[in-house]
């Protein structure tokens, strides 16, 4: 092996783990964004959002006619309401469930209370 490889090898594996380094967290971004996405239907609805705001920059620079606007911002914002009463429903059905929750403690309370006042009054009855 001539001496004059080895600092160009060693130069050609130093540039490779830099560049490694560097578009490491664009590879991962990717993954975590749509695992995000997946998790948070609102960021869903929010990303519709910026879409029709996209359009309208479009429209404003000469891009897109009015009409094509018009069409695709109103898809979009469809899309977006739809969103967003799927994601309230879930929350009502949730809100709901803890509600039944809260009255069902409030009843065992009021029960254990009930017994708790009645079990020292027939103590002191001989």
């Amino acid at each position: 092996m001539s001496p004059d490889l080895l600092p160009a090898i060693l130069g050609i594996a130093l540039v490779a783990a830099a560049a490694a380094f560097v578009l490491l967290p664009f590879a991962r971004g990717a993954h975590v964004e749509s695992v995000m996405a997946a998790e948070n239907p609102s960021s869903n609805r929010f990303r519709l959002y910026q879409q029709v705001l996209e359009l309208e920059f479009d429209r404003d620079m000469g891009k897109l006619s009015t009409a094509d606007f018009e069409q695709l911002s109103a898809q979009l914002l469809a899309q977006a309401g739809a969103a967003l009463r799927d994601e309230k429903g879930r929350l009502g059905a949730v809100d709901e469930e803890i509600e039944r929750e809260i009255a069902a403690a409030r009843a065992a309370f009021a029960a254990a209370r009930q017994s708790s006042r009645q079990a020292p009054a027939e103590s002191s009855v001989p």
